[in-house]
């Protein structure tokens, strides 16, 4: 177990853990970011048993989820760059400058976004590993628009008539939409989603929004996965066969990327194979 850390900056308060392996063989670090609504400790603890060389795995909450605030307790509208602009804030603070990075969902953009920061500041570019990174769903992007004001759909319900079930119901329905609804899954998928339902409407919400930037301005998502030299891509066998159609051609267009389908997953994959996942991790990052 890790202590929770609070990071205080302009617009909130950024919650992290910090864990230390004194045992570990590297001195190697790696940042990890959870995806929309549900947080850091919550998405990656099940695997953090068996992430064991990495000296230090810094786990932050993003702004609108788990103990991450905006000032006063408010829940209010976020953006990606801000987000990213947070992060960046973290790791400048613990003088964080070589690092692994492992984003899930809405996590996997910030860390493609932050990783483009980098290599135009003339930094190396990050190893990554990208679970179902949100922008990256569809090659064609007019098809991703698409996609992307169901979401928006799901966010207004949350947001406008305080029907926090439906709207997760309606997030779900458009994610994962050949997910097997298993009771007992879909209840707990549920609760987390809305644990703070505000704060995730909003991160859906940033999303959305970005992929309209990108619709807007192509060059922008192509900048962002030129950057990124050596990322491992997972997807769920029951998710979009366009997202892992997309994801196989990114695979194999560029040489440093690599793509591996989860059987019986859906985007829910880190919570339902943490332990296959995690080795995954381990093996790509630490070669034998």
């Amino acid at each position: 177990m890790s202590d929770v850390f609070f990071l205080s900056l302009k617009n909130g308060r950024i919650a992290y853990r910090l864990y230390e392996n004194p045992e570990a063989d590297t001195d190697r670090a790696c940042l990890m970011l959870h995806g929309a609504g549900v947080d850091g400790d919550i998405t990656y603890s099940p695997m953090l048993p068996f992430l064991k060389k990495w000296r230090r795995i810094l786990i932050p909450d993003l702004k609108g989820m788990g103990a991450s605030y905006h000032h006063g307790g408010k829940e209010a509208p976020v953006t990606i760059t801000e987000l990213t602009s947070e992060v960046e804030a973290l790791l400048l603070s613990l003088d964080w400058r070589e690092f692994d990075m492992v984003g899930y969902s809405l996590g996997g953009l910030i860390a493609l976004n932050l990783n483009h920061h980098r290599v135009m500041a003339g930094l190396s570019s990050v190893k990554m590993v990208l679970l179902e990174p949100a922008s990256l769903d569809r090659e064609d992007l007019q098809s991703l628009i698409e996609v992307r004001k169901k979401y928006r759909q799901a966010s207004q319900t949350i947001r406008e008539t305080g029907d926090v079930e439906l709207g997760v119901a309606n997030f779900m329905n458009t994610v994962s939409p050949n997910r097997r609804k298993n009771p007992a899954a879909e209840s707990t998928t549920q609760s987390r989603l809305a644990h703070r339902p505000l704060g995730f409407a909003f991160a859906l919400d940033a999303v959305t929004n970005h992929v309209e930037v990108i619709a807007a301005a192509p060059e922008y998502r192509q900048a962002m996965i030129e950057a990124a030299k050596e990322v491992y891509l997972l997807s769920g066998e029951l998710s979009s066969d366009s997202l892992k159609d997309h994801y196989q051609l990114l695979s194999e267009r560029y040489e440093g990327w690599r793509h591996k389908v989860f059987s019986g997953c859906d985007h829910s994959l880190p919570f339902q194979k943490p332990r296959q996942i995690a080795k995954l991790i381990d093996k790509w990052f630490f070669p034998s």
